[in-house]
């Protein structure tokens, strides 16, 4: 596994519609490691906001979503969601990982919905597996837990959100993520905003193994991943060394 990078990146706002939501920014050939690949992070704000990222494949990544704590909590009475999009030519409208048929066609396109924030509680980070086969995307996966955290802190994501206006749909993952007080990110700015932690999995375009997934959140047990969250109050740079070792 290669080294930690912190890849930041500037908002843009879209507008209303469905045809907003794209993500066509490089071409669509297959990666070895070391090669860059783009990514587009969602934010379901009305109407909502994209950050493009430049990766590189089986480089541990921190995707620092700067802002995204201000537009948390000015739209508390909905929860937000974000998803991720490679580049490609179709909708990057977040997946319905309810609807099989969706899966099939898009996945290996877009991620499933994933919490950020909600009326009491704000994720402080996710963490996403980007699934190779030969050098392409195949599939992503939100690898999350709430075992560091109290039922209370415990944010659900749901299977799917509306087109119309992203609210939540009526299914949700079993597993969930652990997320700070609203109260607390008002008085800490800088630790409420996104952070996704993206590592690798599945093969580059020679066959060649990728491994950085066994730095994902799910490997860390139940104290060590509670520790992880606390140091997150204090210093990202400190908890981003504890994932990436």
């Amino acid at each position: 596994m290669t080294g930690t990078a912190t890849v930041m990146s500037v908002w843009v706002l879209l507008s209303v519609g469905c045809d907003a939501l794209t993500c066509y920014v490089d071409d669509l050939s297959p990666r070895a490691v070391g090669d860059s690949l783009w990514f587009c992070v969602f934010l379901s704000t009305r109407p909502a906001r994209k950050m493009v990222f430049q990766i590189k494949v089986e480089e541990a990544a921190e995707l620092d979503l700067q802002g995204s704590r201000d537009f948390a909590l000015e739209n508390l009475s909905q929860p937000l969601y974000t998803w991720v999009a490679t580049s490609h030519t179709g909708s990057s409208e977040a997946l319905d990982c309810r609807n099989a048929t969706d899966m099939e066609l898009r996945g290996h396109d877009v991620s499933c919905p994933q919490i950020y924030a909600h009326a009491t509680a704000v994720t402080q980070l996710s963490n996403l597996v980007v699934n190779l086969r030969e050098g392409r995307v195949s599939s992503f996966a939100w690898d999350n837990s709430c075992s560091g955290c109290s039922p209370s802190k415990c944010l659900k994501s749901s299977q799917s959100l509306s087109e119309e206006n992203f609210t939540e749909g009526s299914q949700f993952f079993s597993k969930g993520t652990c997320g700070e007080s609203a109260d607390f990110c008002i008085g800490t700015p800088a630790a409420c905003n996104l952070k996704v932690f993206v590592t690798w999995a599945g093969t580059d375009k020679h066959g060649r193994n990728l491994v950085s997934a066994g730095s994902r959140l799910s490997k860390l047990a139940g104290p060590t991943l509670s520790s992880f969250y606390n140091t997150l109050k204090d210093g990202y740079s400190q908890a981003s060394k504890a994932l990436g070792q």
